[in-house]
């Protein structure tokens, strides 16, 4: 598995990288170990994750966490996949799938902002990744086997394509499940609701697209499987505080590459 990698700060406690899947991975890659304590956060699409025996789906609504005490393996459905890599010098969490908050998804896209600008110091960096790192909460702890495949074909689905409208019944009929069922073992399983990882994920994107300069708000919304501008707005703020155009002022810069 082949990454393009570039440093974006380094120092005795923790490193942090920028890594771009460089062709795409389409079965699942050789068993890797880490040679320390790592966080993964993925910024774009979706790919799935092994440890152990248990597999699941990480999306940039997640943080892998990966230890040099156990092997693990990759599989991307695509070339371009790119993730921010934080390599710690000691043991914070055990392995597996945690969640990553909006708020830090907003810290972490400032950091990337401010470091392409050249407007960040050492210290600032390394604070604010001290921050994004206590933010992620504990690993997901998986069910029972047969409830875990149903929740991860869910998740996956959804984050194949956060922009469809899909309903519990749909979504339910997808990965073969019953709709009530699948609604309360998600919930149980990930901390969230179908919604709330849909939402999560359309943020997201939208986000990136703010940071890249976006102009048309009406445009993302339709993109994004919103039924208007201001059914997006709303959305938003609920999630942010501020209006997408806020937001675009506050993240807008050179593009990073």
């Amino acid at each position: 598995m082949t990454y393009l990698r570039s440093v974006l700060f380094e120092s005795g406690s923790v490193s942090c990288q920028l890594a771009t899947l460089d062709t795409a991975e389409p079965g699942w890659s050789p068993p890797y170990r880490v040679q320390g304590p790592r966080l993964l956060l993925p910024l774009t699409q979706r790919f799935e994750c092994r440890l152990d025996a248990d597999a699941f789906v990480c999306d940039p609504a997640a943080a892998l966490w990966l230890s040099p005490d156990g092997p693990y393996q990759l599989k991307h459905p695509m070339a371009g996949q790119r993730s921010v890599v934080l390599t710690l010098a000691e043991d914070l969490a055990p392995t597996g799938r945690a969640y990553l908050p909006l708020g830090s998804q907003v810290l972490l896209r400032r950091c990337l902002q401010a470091h392409a600008m050249q407007a960040i110091d050492a210290l600032e960096m390394q604070e604010h990744l001290a921050g994004l790192i206590r933010s992620v909460r504990p690993a997901d702890r998986p069910g029972p086997s047969k409830i875990h495949r149903a929740v991860e074909r869910a998740r996956d689905y959804i984050a194949a394509a956060p922009e469809r409208s899909d309903t519990l019944d749909e979504i339910a009929k997808a990965v073969h499940c019953s709709a009530f069922h699948l609604a309360r073992r998600f919930r149980m399983h990930t901390g969230t609701s179908l919604h709330g990882l849909r939402n999560q994920l359309r943020m997201t994107l939208a986000l990136d697209r703010l940071r890249e300069g976006e102009r048309s708000i009406s445009a993302l919304a339709a993109d994004l499987g919103f039924a208007s501008h201001a059914h997006f707005t709303v959305a938003f703020r609920r999630a942010f505080g501020m209006a997408p155009s806020q937001m675009r002022t506050n993240l807008e810069a050179r593009r990073l590459h």
